[in-house]
């Protein structure tokens, strides 16, 4: 059985035996903070809509996704030949990269940030060049610049606010890399909604640039993959040539059109999930020894003495945090992304804990 197992192993593709799996906690008992997802439930009317609808989940779902286009069109005022559905980010980073990317290619990401870019660029065979943040937080844009004049540079990666630190970039500097780099620009900006910046109505100005886009964070559909991308219609018919048929499902696709009929819900609960954000930001930033970030998203990224240490007893207490691990210039640092009130309350109930062993002071504050 070993040297069967020893001979599949020789089969698989260089590039794959290199990549160490991208794994997730998954720990319903706890509160999970981990993941910068929306905490609250879809709007009841919604829910109800939704499960009552009679979808045909014997057919094929719609492949072009002509009534969600429609829908995203009139939310984000992009025409529907400007739009691509996928199945979740993830899809869409990996069909820009297998339209624009592969042997012999290279792709600019700005680490740290969102793991998926470069765990994709490996897979299309794509070469992976990394200009690290100024200080960890602030884009260096002369050096991408720099980057880009390689002949090999096809695309290049801005999240936008950024995933893990939260920071949101000026749009001039975007703009440059748009203007001046020659080549793909994609603005991901799953946050979009929390930061309440877009450069979507600079995509008429300029072909090479892409913004993604999801439904897993305001709009709270995690657990359906749903997400989208948008560029002028020529760019967007190029990267349409390597989706899969059908790569969204049909319960998602309805979410999503009736996701984008209640706006109004939805925009209340992203500015509940800002003032608890900020909550959370004051309460970590009156703890002793902890650096705790700037944010324009639903997250936090903080650096406690001992990193570890917390994470461990944070899950002691029933609270599902992420350990980044070591980030470029930042060392190793938490995420936490906001919850509940209650939750959120709890979190700082325990954080004061572990910091102090005493609640009194954090009582207090959130009586104010």
């Amino acid at each position: 059985m070993n040297s069967v197992l020893s001979n599949l192993e020789s089969l698989v593709r260089p590039e794959v035996r290199q990549l160490v799996p991208y794994e997730t906690k998954h720990l319903p008992q706890c509160i999970e903070l981990d993941a910068n997802e929306n905490p609250f439930p879809w709007p009841a009317e919604m829910r109800e809509s939704l499960y009552t609808n009679k979808m045909a989940f014997n057919r094929y779902p719609d492949g072009m996704g002509r009534d969600l286009k429609r829908a995203i069109g009139a939310y984000t005022c992009i025409s529907p030949e400007g739009i691509l559905i996928g199945n979740g980010s993830d899809e869409l980073i990996q069909l820009i990269l297998l339209t624009f990317g592969g042997l012999g290619k290279s792709v600019i990401i700005h680490p740290p940030t969102f793991g998926m870019y470069q765990i994709y660029a490996r897979l299309t065979d794509t070469t992976v060049v990394p200009v690290p943040l100024l200080n960890g937080l602030d884009l260096d844009t002369e050096k991408m610049l720099e980057a880009a004049k390689s002949p090999e540079a096809h695309v290049m990666f801005v999240c936008n606010p950024n995933n893990p630190t939260g920071s949101l970039f000026p749009r001039e500097e975007i703009l440059r890399l748009v203007r001046k780099s020659g080549k793909i620009v994609v603005v991901d900006e799953a946050y979009a909604e929390f930061s309440e910046e877009t450069l979507i109505p600079e995509i008429e100005n300029y072909p090479n640039l892409v913004i993604l886009r999801t439904f897993s964070k305001s709009f709270g559909m995690a657990g359906l993959r749903l997400g989208y991308l948008l560029g002028q219609p020529e760019t967007i018919a190029l990267i349409n040539r390597v989706r899969p048929p059908f790569n969204v499902n049909s319960f998602s696709q309805k979410a999503g059109i009736l996701a984008l009929s209640y706006l109004g819900e939805y925009q209340a609960q992203i500015q509940q999930i800002k003032e608890e954000t900020l909550k959370l930001h004051q309460g970590l930033t009156q703890l002793p020894g902890v650096v705790v970030y700037p944010t324009q998203a639903n997250f936090i990224l903080f650096k406690p003495a001992d990193p570890d240490g917390w994470a461990d007893e944070l899950l002691k207490r029933g609270f599902l945090v992420r350990n980044m691990g070591v980030l470029p210039v930042l060392g190793k640092c938490l995420r936490i992304s906001a919850g509940l009130p209650e939750e959120n309350e709890g979190f700082l109930r325990a954080i004061q804990e572990i910091s102090t062993g005493s609640t009194c002071d954090l009582e207090l504050f959130l009586q104010k």
